[in-house]
């Protein structure tokens, strides 16, 4: 997708016209779920725009209120990230303007699928 190179010709849209052409998640409660319903490899787009300069207090353009919740959506996305529960990516889309990506990794087992796996082995060692 380009941008255009004059943002003056663009047509505006607001932030809900914009998450639903680019099925983009708004609040840290969506995020979880989109979350908790994907697969392993599963690409979760969370912000638009310059993530760093959209949560400053001072330089974002964004209203507060968007502002305080883009805020809670980024830091859910790092603390899942540093879990190791996805990866956090960046997408160039235009001149000071990126996609922001979390893809899912696949989960681990739970340690009880982890025990049943170590058993089944020995127990496939002693048969062969």
């Amino acid at each position: 997708m380009m941008l255009p190179q004059n943002p003056d010709q663009a047509p505006r849209a607001d932030a809900a016209d914009l998450a639903a052409l680019l099925d983009l998640v708004l609040d840290e409660n969506t995020l979880c779920d989109r979350f908790a319903d994907a697969a392993a490899g599963d690409a979760i787009t969370y912000h638009i725009g310059m993530l760093a300069r959209d949560r400053d207090k001072i330089a974002t353009k964004l209203l507060p209120e968007r502002r305080d919740e883009l805020e809670l959506v980024a830091r859910r996305a790092l603390a899942m990230a540093e879990a190791g529960l996805c990866h956090l990516l960046q997408r160039r889309m235009d001149t000071e303007c990126f996609a922001y990506i979390l893809v899912v990794r696949p989960r681990s087992t739970n340690s009880r699928g982890m025990a049943s796996a170590a058993l089944l082995q020995k127990l496939q060692r002693g048969i062969a």
